[in-house]
């Protein structure tokens, strides 16, 4: 049970005060790829913590795998008395009570889902029919003079893009789809779902509740950045002046809609480099520190109580 209570205690944590020290990765000289692998982590961390401490506190007494709750059990019956009928109830409250939490995501995650896959169906028909190019191609040409680019995810994602981009410098031009492509590659698309169903399921958890605003600028800069190493910052930087985010879906992600200024400000600040994924996995592994720190924290309370017990 002290396992347990760590995980779900890291879980609090991390859901409450994720906001607070992951905001410290907002900033240009931190790699948009590694924020975004944080902000994304932590969500999941929570849950991932949550629903494991909820099937440990299911777990009978004698198959526990905790050896400190024995010691903490004995502790407690020395002073107490047996505490197994309350004991009983709060392991069941708890346990139902993240049960009931992840059934509402699971739910509402399902119904965003269907809802963006038939929307996203419905774009895309109506799109290669007005476009006119090859069904199978991955950009879709649209005649149209004003510069606009999207790209819809999904197993068969696709690029859309006006003939005004065609026409604006071969630079511009490249660094647009490029943007795009990243996109795609990068499935921020789900990513972008993913924390959106968080935050409509349990609006109340401060880190759901920040999620999407924060990892909807941060895609655009994951994917600005991977369009830069290809083509060049000055390039992202034209292609962004150059094109308009108005009259998208809103289920798509366009090259000039979130957070423009801050954007050219980043990819003007942002130090050059390339890929760096095992940094990335540093970041996802200290989404999770916070559980760690709570399981050991916990275990610490355990061995003092029962010491001082002992003592007296």
């Amino acid at each position: 049970m002290t396992v347990a209570l760590g995980l779900l205690i890291g879980a609090v944590v991390i859901a409450v005060f994720g906001p607070v020290y992951l905001r410290a990765l907002l900033r240009p000289r931190v790699r948009p790829g590694i924020a975004l692998a944080g902000w994304v982590a932590s969500p999941l961390v929570a849950i991932g913590a949550a629903i494991t401490g909820a099937a440990l506190l299911l777990v009978p007494d004698g198959a526990s795998v905790d050896g400190l709750i024995g010691m903490a059990r004995s502790c407690v019956n020395v002073v107490h008395g047996d505490p197994a009928a309350w004991g009983y109830v709060a392991r069941l409250g708890g346990a139902a009570l993240v049960a009931a939490a992840v059934l509402r995501v699971l739910v509402v995650a399902a119904g965003i889902v269907r809802k963006e896959a038939a929307l996203r169906r419905r774009h895309l028909t109506a799109v290669r029919l007005l476009s006119g190019e090859d069904p199978d191609s991955r950009v879709l040409w649209l005649d149209q003079a004003v510069p606009v680019a999207y790209s819809i995810g999904g197993r068969h994602g696709a690029i859309v893009a006006t003939t005004g981009v065609r026409h604006l410098a071969p630079e511009a031009r490249e660094a647009v789809l490029a943007h795009e492509r990243a996109h795609l590659s990068g499935r921020h698309h789900a990513l972008v779902r993913l924390v959106t169903a968080l935050a409509k399921a349990l609006p109340f958890v401060p880190l759901f509740r920040a999620a999407p605003p924060a990892v909807r600028v941060l895609v655009e800069l994951a994917a600005d950045a991977g369009a830069a190493r290809h083509c060049g910052a000055s390039s992202v930087c034209a292609a962004l002046r150059a094109v308009t985010g108005e009259s998208v879906p809103a289920t798509s992600l366009a090259m000039s809609r979130e957070s423009v200024q801050l954007r050219l400000h980043w990819l003007q600040a942002a130090p050059p480099g390339g890929r760096h994924r095992a940094s990335c996995v540093a970041a996802v592994v200290a989404s999770a520190s916070p559980a760690v720190l709570a399981i050991g924290a916990a275990a610490c309370l355990v061995l003092l109580y029962c010491l001082g017990l002992d003592i007296l």
